[in-house]
């Protein structure tokens, strides 16, 4: 089952839990009132609940799952390995925390950068892996928006890789329940990630 939730003060929580021989994806305490939110079963997609799932929300750092799909996806294509190198940047290096602080010209494998983006929630890191990724960071962003749109994501719009703040960035409940389950129905090995 994943099940999505905003807060009223406009931050996003991603409680995902897939059920039966699914694992956690990601997982946060939803808050107690009554906001934007939607339970449904991975497997029957049947929606067990649902509330505001349309209501635009900046994303935050639930950015950085989008910033990972789009990463898992040059993957699954061959354009990349877990072991290509992740070059920091200036512009990179230029993100304010949260932030690895890795001086430009540092490198460290896409595994580990991944490891970084999904477990510090790294603004750095999560830069250098688009640049990595598409050449540079406008070019990943676009991928990132091209990505959302053919997935589904018909309510959500990028601006950076980091979801650091911004006119233009949103999402919705609804949008990052299907970025959730297409993660898990796509890339079922890379649960190692999310577990740690």
């Amino acid at each position: 089952m994943v099940t999505t939730g905003i807060r009223k003060s406009g931050a996003l929580k991603l409680f995902a839990v897939l059920t039966g021989a699914c694992a956690s994806l990601l997982s946060a305490a939803l808050p107690s009132a009554a906001n934007p939110q939607l339970v449904v079963d991975v497997s029957s997609l049947k929606v067990y609940e649902q509330q505001e799932i349309y209501q635009k929300w900046y994303p935050a750092s639930l950015t950085k799952l989008m910033t990972a799909y789009t990463t898992f996806r040059a993957l699954k294509s061959g354009q990349l390995t877990l072991e290509t190198p992740v070059v920091m940047s200036k512009n990179a290096a230029g993100e304010p925390p949260s932030k690895m602080f890795y001086k430009p010209g540092q490198a460290v494998t896409l595994d580990s950068a991944l490891k970084m983006l999904l477990i510090k929630s790294a603004n750095d890191i999560a830069v250098a892996i688009g640049e990595t990724v598409s050449g540079s960071e406008p070019a990943f962003v676009n991928q990132m928006n091209a990505e959302a749109k053919r997935i589904g994501m018909t309510s959500s719009h990028f601006i950076n890789p980091n979801g650091l703040p911004g006119a233009g960035q949103y999402t919705t409940a609804r949008d990052l329940a299907v970025l959730a389950i297409t993660i898990k129905r796509e890339f079922p090995a890379i649960r190692r990630l999310f577990r740690l």
